[in-house]
């Protein structure tokens, strides 16, 4: 018989209770996440836009193109702030974007099936055009929406993996 160590017992309690958190978070407040999510790429690329400045500041004479650089950095900062400032304008622009790009996938699904149909049954692939393009219209039509209903989801996964590790650890002993 083969005996886990405590420690890793309480590494699988610790990991499992910590996803269960975060599902539940996720559960209870997914416009607060999206929102959250948000305000973090706008940071990001804010920071991004900032060191691009910097770099491009502290190594004037070295860098090529500099002018440009200095530009992108700029903007990259000025796109970060905005984010920062308008979490609810940067989900729907990224829902936008995501729509767009659900609704192409459909329509490569569509015209693959209609390419298809004699050699195939191609129920599978319009099936799957249907739900791309229903995505990339619930993305489109309410980008907040879907995504705190992805969130929640996500929430739902990550409780029952936690729950998984916590059982792993604690009964099943194989974590």
């Amino acid at each position: 018989m083969i005996y886990f160590s405590s420690s890793s017992k309480s590494l699988g309690l610790t990991i499992g209770i910590i996803l269960m958190l975060i599902g539940v978070v996720f559960l209870l407040a997914p416009d607060r996440v999206a929102e959250f999510i948000a305000l973090f790429v706008g940071a990001l690329i804010g920071v991004i836009g900032l060191v691009r400045i910097i770099t491009v500041a502290t190594r004037w004479q070295f860098t090529i193109n500099r002018g440009l650089l200095l530009v992108i950095g700029v903007l990259l900062l000025g796109i970060g702030l905005y984010m920062l400032f308008n979490p609810d304008t940067t989900i729907a622009f990224v829902g936008l974007i995501i729509g767009i790009f659900a609704i192409l996938m459909a329509l490569d699904r569509f015209v693959t099936a209609n390419r298809l149909k004699r050699e195939i049954n191609v129920m599978p692939t319009v099936i799957s055009g249907l739900i791309h393009l229903a995505f990339g219209a619930g993305m489109i039509y309410s980008a907040i929406l879907v995504f705190s209903l992805i969130i929640i989801v996500a929430g739902i996964y990550l409780i029952i993996a936690g729950l998984m590790i916590v059982l792993s650890a604690v009964h099943f002993r194989d974590y």
